[in-house]
């Protein structure tokens, strides 16, 4: 008995996050994608520039970003509930591909257009809001809820590093020929799409995702259907079943209806904008994902306006330009340090403190900053956020992962992004005017006050609603 008993266990045991074929899969196809894709968005304004455009012609590229991504992010959320999430890793992972390949070929051959410019960063942004909803949603599947926080900081450790060494292998490259990172990155797109091909078996529903997901007796009980849970399912078949599950949650929860003569008949479908927007309603609806979102909007307004003021204030100053590479350098540090710490605080930490640490440690450095003129002391106060973001991202993702209904994840996911990117466009504009009317002191104390103002904030935020019990929700 006590065999058996130890062997259950054994059995029930999550597999180790390095042994876990699906994740390592995606993280290393990621990481080789985020490495290029760094280099790309270093290299091609300079690309640009050195074909003879000036600095407002090259600056569209980054608004076409700001714009698709805006555009895109609701949609992509939808695309995410009801298709299959390998396919549209897929399509992302194909289209940027070609986009790139295009790109280096054009500029080994001749002058880089503009056009071909805007076009590249803008298949490439469509690709980014395809993926990462999708990624997150099989992360979320493959991985134990127990393993979910070490997992999100993972994913987001390797792209810091990118961060972190891109730049450099970039200028190298670069002193070579303009085409080199261009193509090492369609390289990179490449194994990335070979990694999502290599997740063609059936995919399993953890018991955090079986937990969020609405029980349908087609499940069928534990034992009785292919794998050990019973919740094996294909990729392909999600967006039926997830169309499925769909429909009965949001239909108030029947797919069919009763007539006087004791028949059924089809409740009618719900039209396309309320399916599109079920992931906002449903922030909206929620006191805690609507207090979430309208922190987070602030945190990442004042987050984008610091950075500028940064690269602004210090910049502008003697030797600015290599302060400013040496203070993003150290913020890239100091991120990675961040999504490598995250599994450790999260687990000791409550979601308020966490929440509140990052603008509390920025305002203390601001203020210092303020009170001494220094600039090394602005830049810490920059460098602290990054240090502590990876880690509000580990615990808000595990939070989402154990707590949204599966058939809304990821339009819930991509609405919560809507809303809290949203006032990021104004943050350089912000920087920009503190810095025309306050010297760097000044416009340090404004930062100060506001970052104390979204700690206490974050400190009263209601607690997140917990996890359903695998063990009810499946009884």
């Amino acid at each position: 008995m006590k065999a058996s008993t130890a062997a259950s266990r054994a059995a029930a045991a999550p597999v180790p996050l390095r042994a876990n074929r699906e994740f390592r899969l995606l993280w290393v196809g990621q990481a080789l994608s985020d490495f290029g894709t760094s280099m790309t968005a270093l290299v091609l304004p300079l690309a640009l520039l050195s074909s003879g455009y000036s600095t407002s012609a090259t600056s569209t590229i980054g608004t076409a970003v700001l714009v698709t991504a805006m555009v895109l992010r609701m949609p992509a959320g939808y695309l995410t509930d009801h298709y299959s999430h390998r396919l549209l890793m897929l399509v992302a992972d194909l289209a940027r591909l070609v986009t790139v390949a295009t790109v280096a070929v054009w500029t080994y051959l001749d002058r880089l257009p503009i056009a071909l410019a805007v076009i590249t960063v803008v298949v490439a942004q469509v690709g980014v809001e395809l993926f990462r909803p999708s990624q997150n949603a099989t992360v979320r599947r493959v991985v134990p809820a127990s393993q979910l926080g070490t997992a999100i900081s993972l994913n987001q450790a390797r792209a810091y590093a990118a961060g972190i060494v891109a730049p450099a292998v970039a200028g190298v490259l670069i002193a070579a020929s303009m085409w080199l990172p261009f193509a090492i990155d369609a390289v990179t797109y490449a194994v990335s799409a070979l990694c999502v091909l290599a997740l063609y078996r059936p995919l399993r529903r953890t018991g955090a995702a079986q937990a969020a997901r609405p029980v349908s007796h087609a499940d069928g009980a534990p034992g009785q259907g292919g794998t050990q849970d019973g919740t094996q399912e294909a990729e392909a078949g999600d967006g039926a079943t997830e169309a499925a599950a769909e429909a009965e949650a949001e239909s108030g929860g029947g797919a069919r209806g009763t007539v006087p003569d004791g028949g059924t008949k089809a409740a009618p479908r719900e039209r396309f904008i309320p399916r599109l927007t079920a992931g906002l309603r449903h922030v909206v609806r929620d006191p805690f994902l609507r207090t979430l979102a309208g922190l987070a909007a602030g945190d990442n307004f004042a987050f984008q306006a610091l950075a500028y003021a940064l690269l602004l204030g210090i910049g502008r100053e003697h030797n600015g330009a290599a302060a400013v590479g040496l203070a993003m350098s150290a913020a890239a540090v100091t991120g990675l340090t961040g999504s490598l710490i995250a599994p450790f605080v999260q687990r000791r930490l409550r979601m308020q403190t966490v929440m509140a640490a990052g603008p509390a440690l920025a305002g203390v450095m601001l203020a210092l900053a303020w009170y001494t003129g220094s600039g090394i002391a602005f830049a810490a106060g920059y460098s602290a956020l990054c240090l502590l973001t990876p880690v509000n991202g580990a615990v808000f993702g595990t939070i989402l992962a154990t707590t949204v209904p599966e058939n809304i994840y990821g339009r819930t996911t991509t609405a919560l992004g809507f809303i809290t990117e949203i006032l990021q466009p104004l943050g350089p504009l912000t920087a920009g005017l503190l810095l025309a009317y306050l010297s760097l002191s000044g416009t340090a104390a404004v930062f100060a006050l506001a970052f104390a103002v979204l700690a206490v904030v974050a400190l009263m935020m209601p607690s997140p609603p917990a996890a359903p019990d695998p063990e009810t929700a499946t009884a």
